[in-house]
């Protein structure tokens, strides 16, 4: 009795399956077989983990989109990992950044056909510097860019020099989601991990933020999604777009904070002693001497000019 209950069950479906359209075919429903590095995000967007990145893909019944592939054993797990929610290939790989984390190993999904697109700045700097773990764009833009595959969008904006000069900005829909590379930690407004903040334009970061949330705001985009994917407790994939202002107020905090001491026309060594770490407190990851070292990267830019 029980094999026959069985058997009916996959005629069932078999049948169910070759009455879908032919385009839908090819999209599993694979709520089951997520793995822990997959996270459903809804709408057809996955985010999928690799260590403490964490990169995106939108399945549509077109064909797949790639964002940032990472790294070779990156992409090649990721790839693996589509197969179980689609038989589709990947159609377009999208760079949100020129830096190696971000942008290498997609040579898996370019021997499919995808197309790579980028903003043209990180064309500019691939074509620079170089790197054969890396795919050159095939499609770059100036300003915005949106990539349509059957009934997903990927929306790529790029606001001037911000988290190095190429970062973009993207929003996949129809989940109305808005992802960003870096720059943010959910859940809460943090301290960059990288103290001495080298690749971040101090100069253009305020109005970087201001974009971003006025992006938000039009789009009636709720929520946002991280490409930093941290080790350990209390990390989330996702926040509310709130966060972006949070994360703003950090960066003007700490300018501020330069800016008063800097006017006092102390020298540089003892500026970073002078600052109210208090201020800073309520920021995860809070530690005096990153405060600091980050106090000197700010004041050699004040020094030349560059506020």
């Amino acid at each position: 009795m029980i094999k026959k209950s069985i058997f009916a069950i996959g005629v069932a479906l078999l049948l169910a399956w070759q009455l879908m359209p032919s385009g839908e075919q090819g999209v599993v429903s694979a709520a089951a077989v997520l793995s822990d590095r997959t996270e459903d995000l809804g709408a057809g967007l996955y985010a999928f983990r690799s260590g403490d990145r964490r990169s995106f893909f939108l399945i549509s019944t077109d064909g797949v989109i790639v964002i940032d592939p990472l790294n070779e054993a990156a992409a090649t797990a990721m790839r693996q990992e589509i197969t179980k929610f689609t038989e589709q290939p990947v159609k377009y790989v999208a760079y949100t950044n020129s830096f190696y984390d971000r942008s290498s190993g997609g040579r898996i999904f370019k021997d499919e056909g995808a197309t790579f697109v980028a903003h043209e700045d990180c064309a500019v700097e691939l074509t620079e510097t170089p790197n054969p773990d890396v795919v050159m764009p095939d499609i770059t833009f100036q300003s915005d860019y949106t990539i349509t595959l059957g009934e997903q969008t990927l929306d790529l904006h790029h606001y001037g020099p911000s988290y190095g000069l190429c970062f973009t900005v993207a929003v996949a829909g129809p989940a109305n989601m808005m992802i960003l590379s870096d720059i943010i930690t959910p859940p809460t407004a943090s301290l960059p991990r990288d103290p001495t903040i080298a690749n971040y334009n101090l100069y253009a970061l305020m109005d970087f933020f201001d974009q971003v949330g006025a992006l938000a705001s039009n789009s009636k985009i709720d929520k946002v999604a991280a490409g930093y994917a941290p080790l350990g407790e209390g990390y989330a994939s996702t926040a509310p777009v709130s966060l972006i202002a949070e994360q703003r107020r950090f960066w003007e905090v700490l300018l501020d904070e330069v800016e008063v001491q800097y006017n006092k026309k102390l020298p540089a060594r003892v500026i970073p002693e002078r600052m109210d770490m208090s201020r800073f407190e309520e920021f995860a990851g809070f530690e005096p001497r990153y405060i600091q070292i980050m106090a000197r990267r700010v004041y050699s830019l004040y020094r030349i000019g560059r506020r």
